[in-house]
């Protein structure tokens, strides 16, 4: 799987397959996916998406995450994005 970090607020396309993790309170991460499934045993056209999750304890296990959701779509590409409350990245 490719993983394409975007910088810091920088949106992934819309029709790509996304993982985008947003820092919602001093350490606490949510996590939102889009990925359509490429895996050989999956109808055409079937997707998963996760919409304002659990927050995480930090940005890396939101990350990880959601890649792992990524990998069970067997997606090709994911493009990452991050959104912080404070304006410095870090």
């Amino acid at each position: 799987m490719e993983i394409i970090t975007l910088p810091w607020g920088r949106l992934a396309p819309k029709e790509s397959d996304c993982v985008h993790v947003e820092e919602v309170a001093d350490g606490q991460w949510t996590l939102n996916t889009s990925a359509l499934s490429a895996c050989s045993a999956t109808a055409e056209g079937e997707s998963d998406a996760t919409i304002g999750s659990a927050p995480y304890d930090s940005y890396d296990a939101a990350e990880a995450a959601g890649l792992a959701i990524a990998a069970d779509q067997c997606a090709a590409t994911v493009y990452v994005s991050r959104a912080r409350l404070s304006k410095e990245p870090g």
